[in-house]
């Protein structure tokens, strides 16, 4: 992989995978009932890595909604659903949030610092997996032949690298939910010893 290419993966692993449930969830409120959510994911991934530089990118999440929009025009057009016609600003500023809300932004800046945190606990061999899989979007073979691996070890790290994630995600929010409940308590406890008898 070439610094182009590592650039635009990187880009996309710290501005792109964090808002990929959002705009996941929207299309698929919009769209699942016409076309393949994944595939459409996939191909906005695909289209967006391709590019040659991100340096012109202001807005990475309202990018990456244009981009998977277009891919659902371009998927409904070749299968005859629909006849394309320009849509207007107007229209168009009813689709697109161009500005993240300030909490959304925090919100997937911090889920992002703890999904990088998290790849960085795993085998090189299952980051490097999850990163060609999951941001990249390459296939199992593609991957495979790129890592000199067999589909099923890319199969296994994947599945292996993902549980370890999801898991560790799992104990920090429980971790964090009894915190915060014990921080409450103690507040609470701490006001009732202030109130006069």
């Amino acid at each position: 992989m070439d610094d182009k290419d590592d650039i635009v993966a990187a880009w996309i692993a710290r501005e792109i995978v964090p808002r990929e449930a959002s705009i996941r969830r929207w299309f698929s409120r919009r769209w699942s009932h016409v076309v393949d959510v994944e595939d459409v994911i996939q191909e906005a991934y695909c289209r967006i890595a391709s590019l040659a530089s991100v340096d012109h990118i202001d807005n990475p999440g309202g990018y990456f909604h244009q981009t998977a929009n277009a891919v659902v025009t371009d998927m409904m057009r070749r299968a005859g659903i629909i006849k394309f016609t320009s849509m207007t600003q107007i229209e168009w500023s009813n689709v697109i949030d161009n500005e993240p809300l300030a909490d959304r932004a925090l919100e997937a800046s911090e889920e992002y610092a703890r999904v990088d945190n998290l790849l960085g606990t795993l085998s090189d061999a299952g980051r490097k997996v999850i990163e060609l899989r999951r941001i990249e979007g390459l296939s199992r073979k593609e991957t495979a032949a790129r890592l000199g691996l067999s589909e099923n070890d890319v199969k296994n790290h994947l599945v292996r690298g993902l549980q370890k994630i999801m898991g560790a995600m799992a104990e920090q929010d429980a971790r964090s939910s009894t915190d915060a409940e014990e921080a409450v308590e103690r507040k609470a406890e701490a006001i009732g010893k202030r109130r006069p008898h």
